[in-house]
């Protein structure tokens, strides 16, 4: 069985600086994007497809053009554009750039748009890192035009439902939450992680939308914790993009995310320590399954998160 997940592929494109060195390398383009502005009277819902995977697909324009759906990412450390639209949307180019993911590190190359909008944000001079997203077409039911990542969400206020769906962008100047209140959101290498405990064990997991799973512990802490021992559990395999990587699937008695504490969890557990699921810094990935009992606030900006409870009624069980 293989279990595919995006984002440890994109998530790490991204072991950048948040700012551009004084005299930058070719390994180390400018990352920043341009002025971004909020057109009050554009409602802040975006439009939202949910596909058979499970992510969240949203249609930017960019150049003045609508390309198509977007995966809605918070695993993506940038925002990703697929190589058969580069073509059409008179991108500038930007040059090379390192990225690592599941399979290692690659290079790749690096655009930037004039204009890019998505609901009531219009962003100028956007970074779209280039790579082929062909192959998510058969396993999604739609041909993917790109990702929207860190780019966007470090730039606003944005509202996730993964249940509903439904994803609003706000500006940061005067936003209010409207119920509940902050955790801390734990910004790394430009992936947002959080905080989470499990079978008595606390740890910091990615926060990955770009995934459809639950939870997935990356090879250091299967074998910190003896995650595997005594559990009954069937090989996989994890990948995507950028290579595979050998794994276990079973389940884990409890997992405790925002105060919500789930029972009977499936999860992965990486056994070869190698590109994002060998790092030790955090101890796994948060998947879009796991996060259905909440409506998501993200402050990439703030290093704040909120979890606010969903009526379980209400939570799409699939």
């Amino acid at each position: 069985m293989i279990r595919f997940a995006l984002v440890p592929l994109l998530a790490c494109v991204l072991a950048q600086p948040e700012k551009a060195p004084e005299s930058p390398r070719a390994a180390e383009p400018d990352l920043r994007g341009g002025a971004v502005a909020f057109e009050a009277s554009t409602p802040a819902a975006l439009e939202v497809k949910r596909v058979k995977t499970g992510h969240l697909l949203v249609k930017p324009v960019v150049n003045g053009i609508s390309p198509g759906w977007f995966i809605f990412d918070t695993g993506a450390g940038i925002c990703v554009i697929s190589t058969p639209h580069v073509k059409d949307l008179d991108l500038k180019d930007a040059g090379p750039i390192d990225a690592s993911g599941v399979g290692g590190h690659a290079k790749l190359h690096l655009y930037r748009a004039r204009t890019m909008t998505l609901g009531p944000a219009k962003f100028e001079d956007h970074p779209l890192m280039e790579t082929d997203l062909s192959f998510l077409s058969p396993l999604m039911g739609e041909e993917i035009a790109g990702v929207i990542g860190y780019g966007v969400l470090s730039r606003c206020i944005a509202e996730m439902d993964l249940a509903t769906p439904r994803i609003a962008l706000h500006d940061r100047d005067g936003y209010t939450l409207p119920r509940g209140e902050w955790s801390e959101l734990v910004m790394q290498q430009r992936i947002p992680s959080v905080r989470a405990s499990f079978e008595g064990h606390d740890g910091v997991f990615r926060l990955d939308t770009g995934s459809d799973a639950f939870v997935t512990f990356h090879e250091p802490a299967v074998k910190r914790w003896n995650l595997l021992e005594g559990r009954d559990v069937k090989s996989i395999k994890l990948g995507g993009v950028g290579g595979f990587v050998k794994g276990k699937e079973g389940i884990i008695e409890w997992f405790e995310i925002g105060g919500v504490r789930q029972e009977k969890v499936k999860a992965s557990f990486a056994i070869e320590p190698k590109g994002s699921y060998g790092e030790s810094s955090k101890d796994g990935n948060i998947g879009a399954a796991m996060l259905k009992p909440f409506t998501l606030v993200l402050d990439y900006t703030g290093n704040h998160i909120a979890f606010l409870k969903r009526d379980p009624a209400a939570t799409d069980k699939r």
